[in-house]
């Protein structure tokens, strides 16, 4: 039956988790708790320990006892306790600590995942010493809290460390294991405890300690709690605050996220992968349990991947939900749309979350995208939102989300703006910085939103960010003597375009600047970047190709009132060269459309966008340039 949490101040929590529990009597292993003991000298601690499933373990000797009493020196023989020597390489696919198999992957793990993952390397398993075992009494229950002990910082080799360095995370040096006191998750006689569940669950001081409601941690933690109170399991606690970044950096990612950017961008931007977590200490913690096959309480499809290239065997996963609030909505979204997490759609559609049985629960993760869909978003996550959005036109978030379906275009007031002058502002500062921005122009005309930014400003990460939002046809906007002189004619002859854009021939850069296919993200920012360096020539580009350059009227929007004209207008007026980015935005909520003022504004809302249109332009340049 599904297990739903008590009603709190911080909202209905709900576990739905559905498990057959394949334990025996663990009697034995209860007993075996009992007989450790300690004894400190110099600051350091020895400890001895025996447990039923054939442990030894001693600070001075730092060496195991197998089931057939042979003891080694810190490693074990081949095969200890039912489990293989972590020393050995593996012959599943899988790599143990670093060594290869002739597959061309590492602990498992392709270099594509890895690629799209952000990491430098994979995992590779991590001995962790087991230090000592003692009561937790808590306000869910009665626990034991089993602690380990990696190594001393200083101690780390460079292997260890991998993805860390430079971002200072310390691996999770001192990982701890909560199981209940009267149900303790150990193998028994030198057999393997199967299937048993586990929620590998990384630290999060804001939210568990702090009380933070910028996340759903705390909530996720009591869940795992309340469920291995009542049905048994374990929950290793892992030292990785922010996903691995450490405490000051993710303060400072938050910082960011309070200017715009959501949870993976902040990390980007700060110079971290989005995720730094590293799970290698997972399987020695489970040998040392008698742990044989987990089921692992999670929503995110990657630890999965992390873990079973690490050889844990995860048989099945078990979602583990805490409904949204205010403060942690945004960040549940990215975790779904941009991390791959599952399960969320109820939470964030504001539904209820309806009961499951068990049959229900079995294989509901979703599987991952493919490395094509992982490659591209990717290449799209770091784009930089604004660092300075406060006071900015970005709309205020506590805004009556009802009050964007009243207004259905643009249209303008008596003064001549429809958002106002700050807008504009805001849009010029926001390009001059190098930023993206959204224009719509007259209901009566498109009605349509597109990015804009100045030409020169356009990194491939920019590229990507607009071709997962937009229609995909990029177009440049320029001045029309520039064009001559890069002898960039017009498309046809005879244009039957309603609205008079003013296609040229498309163009990409030659191979001399770098160019492969000219398709490609980089290839495309490094034609937008060279259309708008001052000393490119004509033979500095190919055609046809895959950028449409659009002659700008002379004059800008005050001639015309066209995107093409804004994009030329926007970066002039923000001091870089007269030439300007421009694609239509697609619809999220209808793909099949593109996206009109009520979606756009949500959109940059959402995503931290300065929004203005052509009639605030065109009334922003006829007040200044009286």
């Amino acid at each position: 039956m599904p297990l739903t949490s008590k009603r709190s101040s911080a909202g209905n929590l709900v576990l739905l988790v559905g498990l057959v529990l394949i334990m025996g009597s663990s009697t034995s292993a209860s007993e075996a708790l009992s007989s450790s003991s300690f004894t400190t000298k110099n600051g350091k601690t020895a400890f001895t320990k025996h447990n039923s499933f054939g442990h030894f373990q001693d600070k001075k000797k730092n060496g195991h006892k197998g089931v057939n009493g042979e003891e080694t020196n810190g490693k074990t023989n081949g095969k200890t306790n039912g489990h293989h020597d972590p020393d050995a390489t593996a012959t599943n696919g899988n790599y143990q600590n670093g060594k290869r198999n002739g597959n061309n992957k590492k602990n498992g793990v392709s270099p594509a995942f890895l690629q799209r993952t952000g990491q430098r390397e994979a995992d590779r398993v991590v001995e962790a010493e087991y230090i000592a075992d003692t009561k937790l009494p808590t306000d869910v229950g009665q626990f034991q809290l089993r602690a380990y002990r990696v190594r001393n910082g200083e101690e780390l080799d460079e292997d260890m460390v991998g993805d860390i360095e430079p971002y200072q995370n310390t691996n999770a040096l001192e990982p701890v294991v909560i199981y209940s006191s009267d149900k303790p998750p150990f193998g028994e006689d030198g057999r393997l405890a199967q299937n048993v569940p586990v929620r590998i669950h990384d630290q999060c001081l804001t939210s568990e300690v702090f009380r933070s409601q910028r996340c759903d941690c705390k909530e996720q933690l009591k869940l795992a709690l309340e469920f291995i109170q009542e049905h048994g399991g374990a929950v290793i606690y892992l030292q990785q605050e922010g996903r691995g970044i450490g405490l000051a950096n993710k303060v400072a990612a938050y910082a960011l996220q309070d200017m715009g950017m959501d949870t993976v961008d902040a990390n980007l931007h700060l110079g971290f992968p989005e995720d730094c977590r590293k799970y290698g200490v997972v399987p020695t913690i489970l040998k040392d349990l008698g742990i044989g096959s987990i089921q692992l309480m999670t929503n995110n499809p990657r630890k999965v991947e992390r873990l079973s290239a690490l050889g844990v065997e995860i048989v099945d996963t078990v979602p583990i939900l805490a409904n949204a609030n205010q403060y942690n909505r945004k960040y549940l979204e990215t975790k779904q749309e941009r991390m791959n997490h599952s399960n969320f759609g109820h939470i964030l559609s504001g539904d209820s979350l309806p009961p499951r049985g068990i049959s229900q629960m079995n294989g509901v993760m979703a599987p991952r995208r493919t490395a094509e869909q992982e490659t591209l978003t990717a290449a799209a996550n770091a784009i930089e939102v604004s660092l300075h959005m406060e006071g900015t036109s970005v709309l205020d978030s506590e805004t009556d989300v009802t009050d964007d379906e009243a207004e259905l275009g643009v249209t303008a007031h008596e003064d001549g703006y429809c958002f106002g002058r700050q807008s504009v502002e805001d849009a010029i500062a926001a390009v001059a910085r190098g930023e993206m921005v959204v224009v719509v122009d007259d209901m009566d005309r498109e009605n349509e939103g597109d990015f804009i930014m100045a030409a020169d400003a356009c990194t491939p990460l920019d590229v990507a960010k607009i071709v997962r939002y937009s229609s995909g046809v990029i177009c440049v906007a320029m001045e029309g003597e520039r064009m001559d002189e890069l002898k960039l004619p017009a498309m046809v002859s005879n244009s039957e375009d309603p609205k008079e854009t003013a296609f040229s021939v498309t163009v990409d850069a030659t191979p001399e600047h770098g160019i492969t296919t000219g398709i490609s993200a980089g290839d495309r920012s490094k034609t937008i970047q060279l259309l708008a360096n001052a000393d490119a020539k004509v033979t500095d580009f190919n055609r046809p190709g895959h950028l449409f350059p659009l002659r700008a009227r002379e004059g800008g929007v005050l001639t015309r009132d066209g995107h093409t004209e804004a994009a030329v207008d926007l970066s002039r007026l923000a001091g870089l060269s007269p030439c300007g980015v421009l694609c239509e935005i697609v619809s999220e909520e209808n793909p099949a459309e593109m996206m009109r003022l009520p979606e756009i504004k949500r959109f940059c809302r959402q995503h931290g966008y300065v929004l203005t249109s052509i009639v605030d332009l065109a009334q922003y340049r006829r007040d200044t340039q009286q």
